[in-house]
């Protein structure tokens, strides 16, 4: 939820940082073909924005400084066992208010997006109810209906009460077919279902006005083009009549292009100015300095951390990494994260960087879906690979006190001997210490009767990676710096097994 709202208020600000030039430089400007795809693009614009990510540059500091504290925990337990496939960890007792709004959010969207689809269809349904003719491309349709004359798609519902052997029909009829040939509507419906899933933009909703104001200017300006008279008084003039030979209040979400619903005064001042835009070249332009500014700003992050010099090995190593939890099993659930979807960034992150250690990492899952343990043991078993390592983010029990000291618990099988093993757990808390101080008892580690480790036929180990009731533990995943650090340490000390 925490990385929703962070994307939302990110889109919401590029979105209007492209609204607040429009506004200034190209709103009510003779622009109309290329401010159609400016507002067009606006939209998709300040979604892909917020999910770029460059690393400019890495700096690297000093190991065990006061500013990254990090205690990697290996101690010999009995702890529980768990024999058969299950949920291993407890979830969070009380409400999760950050599920609760993104449950609020997706009901608005869905809601929305299901008014746009009955209006599409109740549009779709009075093409069929009247006679249509096919011209040029157009269906032309003959209705009594109180909107009309309107379009949408390739239809044109026209209305009987308005004559076309008269100049307003005429003028009309070229209207509407501008809209038509154009393919406003596919503008329209695009925009509008973007507004709807993400309707807590306010910028989208004016965008989404601007550009249907945008298509009546173009389709006013072909309308009146070839008229005999080339006064403006006279352009008015016959708008004016074409105007008021009907009316219809304009509403939100309407897929079809009404010909009355748009403000007059606008489009009557739109055909009035026979100056050229000033600068036009320069207007079209300075979106590109703003769009690097937000790219720059949100896209783009400076890496401060120890990141370890990448090893490679010396012959690849073969790496199955199974990312804990999925589907409807979420693990740990607090402060709005989901253990399986921490589980699958470091899982994915880690698999991002092997290529710089000559690792081949091979995941159980790459999305957020259920699989039973006995599946993953499955996947892994067959790709026979030289190490097997299960990713977990702990959920420490209720009276245990949790600290903002980040820690990591390596696990091996309780009913296992293999050195291997062994081998492969002390290899990863030796190449991680770098993180923050030594644990004064670096020769122990947890034992526990696991599925995923039992079962498995290569040397296996499972990580408990911070614990998720700390929101400053939790930064070392959902920071990428961070977690650049983190999993560089995890593969050299893959790396470093295999050596051994």
């Amino acid at each position: 939820m925490n990385a929703f709202i962070l994307f939302l208020l990110r889109s919401i600000f590029v979105s209007g940082l492209l609204a607040g030039w429009y506004w200034l430089g190209l709103r009510n400007r003779r622009l109309h073909e290329y401010n159609r795809y400016f507002l067009l693009l606006a939209l998709p614009v300040s979604l892909l924005v917020p999910l770029l990510h460059f690393q400019w540059f890495h700096i690297p500091q000093k190991a065990a400084t006061a500013a990254s504290p990090a205690t990697y925990i290996l101690h010999m337990a009995d702890g529980m066992i768990f024999d058969e496939p299950g949920i291993r960890h407890q979830a969070a007792t009380g409400i999760d208010w950050g599920l609760v709004a993104m449950g609020i959010v997706i009901t608005i969207s869905a809601s929305l997006l299901s008014l746009l689809l009955l209006r599409v269809t109740r549009i779709i349904k009075m093409s069929r109810k009247y006679t249509r003719t096919e011209m040029d491309g157009v269906s032309f349709i003959l209705t009594d209906l109180p909107n009309a004359p309107f379009s949408f798609l390739h239809y044109l519902f026209w209305s009987s009460a308005i004559s076309m052997e008269t100049d307003n029909g005429r003028l009309i009829y070229r209207h509407e077919l501008t809209h038509i040939t154009q393919r406003h509507t596919y503008d329209k419906l695009a925009c509008q279902a973007l507004t709807c899933i993400f309707w807590m933009n306010p910028f989208f909703w004016i965008i989404q006005k601007e550009l249907g104001m945008i298509h009546e200017f173009i389709a006013d300006d072909k309308a009146l083009t070839g008229m005999e008279t080339g006064q403006p008084e006279g352009i008015a003039d016959a708008f004016a009549r074409m105007l008021l030979a009907t009316h219809n209040s304009g509403r939100y979400l309407i897929p079809e292009h009404q010909f009355f619903s748009s403000p007059i005064k606008r489009r009557l001042t739109m055909l009035q100015k026979n100056t050229k835009t000033s600068h036009p070249t320069m207007r079209r332009m300075a979106v590109l300095p703003l769009l690097a500014g937000a790219i720059f700003l949100f896209s783009f992050t400076v890496s401060l951390g120890s990141r370890p010099v990448a090893i490679k090995a010396a012959k690849k190593i073969v790496l199955v990494l199974d990312a804990g939890h999925g589907g409807d099993d979420a693990g740990a659930t607090q402060n709005g994260l989901a253990e399986k979807d921490l589980n699958l960034r470091i899982a994915q992150h880690i698999k991002d960087l092997s290529p710089e250690y000559n690792v081949e990492v091979h995941l159980t899952r790459s999305k957020d879906e259920t699989m039973s343990l006995a599946d993953r043991v499955a996947l892994s078993n067959s790709l026979h690979p030289d190490y097997f390592i299960s990713v977990h983010v702990n959920y420490s029990p209720v009276q245990e006190q949790v600290t903002d000291e980040f820690s990591v618990a390596i696990v091996v099988d309780k009913y296992s001997p293999a050195k291997e093993s062994i081998s492969l757990a002390k290899c990863v808390y030796d190449n991680t210490v770098f993180l923050g101080k030594p644990n004064q008892q670096q020769d122990r580690y947890t034992r526990k009767g696991l599925y995923v480790l039992r079962n498995n036929k290569a040397p296996s180990i499972l990580l408990e990676i911070g614990d998720i009731k700390s929101k400053k533990q939790m930064q070392h995943i959902t920071d990428p710096a961070s977690l650049d650090e983190l999993c560089a340490a995890i593969l050299k000390g893959v790396v470093a097994t295999n050596k051994g």
